[in-house]
């Protein structure tokens, strides 16, 4: 915004001095008419959809003067708006907890589980009395080395399949004790942070479809049209420049 000059002459009396049929002033002084001059530009850049104005057209305040292309800002608000409800439903999941039907389920995960390891358990222990029973024969010279070396395989086998159903039903057991005590406070918390971060990106995405309308921030005559309809404006690039005529003064 600076001042812009008018015209190279003027009067102590500018009524005086616009009447060309009333006799000149007894006293007459040279100087400037000065007005401020303001060069409208949009916040963000692209292409100009529209110029609304002409040089030499008068604009109020506020009034619309141009509006830049926001195809990729509007397709950016619909992902942000998708990505926004994702994590509106997850905090929903979250907050509400495991269903009844879920819970059931892993009860009865583990209820197998416990199952599997008892029957491990009896293998084991079979396999354990073969074993010490091999032993028996051979240290009686009633039995051979090979029996004794199946059974003690049998054992080793039964043994480890004892380790794995106990794995498998302590995993169903925190399962089932993780669904019944619901998400942990920190989980609702980076749920709840998701959602703030999607609101602020879509009010981000807002501004820019706001600011993509430019708009005269004076009322004035526009003096000089920088800009076309189908150019490229580059962010903070003036479009048009409006001078404030109704608030001039004189510069002796």
């Amino acid at each position: 915004m600076k001042p812009t000059v008018l015209c190279l002459l003027g009067a102590l009396s500018l009524v005086a001095a616009c009447n060309r049929g009333a006799p000149p002033p007894a006293n007459r002084a040279t100087g400037y008419i000065e007005a401020t001059e303001v060069r409208v530009a949009g916040e963000v850049g692209g292409r100009l959809l529209e110029v609304k104005v002409a040089e030499g057209d008068r604009v109020s305040a506020g009034a619309v003067i141009a509006r830049i292309d926001t195809s990729d800002t509007e397709l950016a608000l619909r992902r942000a708006g998708a990505d926004r409800d994702q994590a509106q439903a997850q905090l929903a999941l979250v907050r509400a907890g495991a269903r009844p039907e879920d819970i059931r389920q892993a009860a009865a995960q583990v209820q197998s589980g416990q199952a599997e390891v008892k029957a491990a358990q009896a293998e084991l222990d079979g396999a354990a009395a073969d074993l010490e029973r091999f032993e028996n024969l051979l240290r009686a010279n009633a039995g051979s080395v090979k029996q004794r070396d199946d059974a003690a395989t049998r054992r080793e086998v039964a043994a480890a399949r004892v380790r794995g159903a106990q794995d498998r039903a302590q995993a169903a057991a925190e399962t089932l004790a993780k669904l019944k005590a619901g998400a942990r406070p920190q989980e609702i918390e980076a749920a709840r942070a998701r959602v703030a971060s999607s609101d602020a990106q879509i009010a981000t995405l807002q501004k820019t479809a706001a600011d993509a309308v430019v708009k005269s921030p004076v009322s004035g005559v526009v003096t000089s049209k920088l800009l076309d309809t189908g150019e490229m404006a580059a962010p903070r690039a003036a479009v048009v420049v409006i001078t404030d005529l109704d608030h001039a003064w004189a510069n002796l």
